[in-house]
């Protein structure tokens, strides 16, 4: 484990392996870099460096009080990928959910140092899909109710697992901008997103409030793959094999990811009602 300096907080990380290097992001609060660690990022790690942190406010870095906005989170993700010295070659993202977000964001910003994106879940934007959840919670007892009843069943937590999710929500809820930085995520420009050319792979469950976005994605995203996994939101913990699968194939550096053939399925989405991811 190595901490990292950013503004405004320290980050816990970890490197894995040696090779060319990939990052991977977690989810928003009920996530960190344990999402990654057994089931995928061990895997991935015989043939590649596979570089994991816990992002501002959750697992072993410290709560900040800010920056949980999109352009901070991207400049903390810069600055990981510069304290492992991989700033001079294009890196490999993959991001679920919030992490997901934030990897995009940094690919739009910075194209040319991403080789391939892989997106498992995007809530974009994130106003419309994790908001209503956040709203949910307008007191620490509405938050208690919530996170040890409908979210607790969602994840799949129980124990120490779902305590300790309930005290970090109830941190970054009311002790932090969380909030209102949700609430000012808006969707990236679609111009912007039309003129990302590198391969990215779109990955979402069938039974995810978030598969509207996706299919919105593979349409906007001129090199996108869209794949549906038999799950809802939380794919690294619902169908990590078959995750691992899919960014075993993608990412393989001799590989073409455009010979991949994922099949793109049209459902009918049900209302969003909000996801925290």
């Amino acid at each position: 484990m190595e901490t990292i300096a950013v503004a405004g907080a320290e980050l816990q990380s970890l490197a894995l392996g040696q090779g060319a290097p990939l990052l991977m992001l977690h989810g928003l609060a009920n996530g960190n870099m344990a999402s990654w660690f057994s089931a995928i990022a061990s895997p991935l790690s015989a043939s590649r460096q596979v570089l994991l942190y816990d992002q501002r406010g959750h697992g072993g870095s410290s709560l900040a009080a800010s920056g949980y906005d999109l352009d901070q989170q991207a400049d903390d993700l810069q600055t990981v990928l510069d304290h492992y010295r991989c700033g001079q070659g294009p890196v490999d993202l993959v991001g679920h959910s919030m992490g997901a977000l934030i990897a995009l964001h940094y690919a739009l910003r910075q194209p040319e140092r991403v080789r391939r994106l892989v997106l498992v879940d995007a809530p974009m934007p994130a106003r419309d899909y994790v908001a209503p959840s956040l709203f949910n919670a307008t007191s620490r007892e509405a938050l208690a109710e919530w996170v040890l009843g409908e979210l607790a069943s969602a994840a799949g937590l129980s124990g120490r697992r779902r305590e300790r999710l309930l005290q970090r929500l109830g941190a970054l809820l009311f002790d932090t901008t969380l909030r209102q930085d949700v609430l000012a995520m808006d969707a990236e420009p679609e111009a912007a997103l039309a003129a990302l050319e590198l391969p990215v792979l779109l990955v979402y469950g069938l039974r995810s409030p978030c598969l509207a976005a996706g299919e919105r994605l593979a349409k906007l995203l001129p090199q996108a793959q869209l794949k549906l996994l038999s799950c809802g939101h939380y794919i690294p913990e619902e169908a990590p094999a078959e995750l691992l699968v899919l960014l075993e194939n993608f990412l393989n550096p001799n590989s073409n990811p455009h010979s991949m053939r994922l099949p793109t399925e049209t459902l009918t989405v049900a209302p969003v009602t909000g996801v925290l991811p």
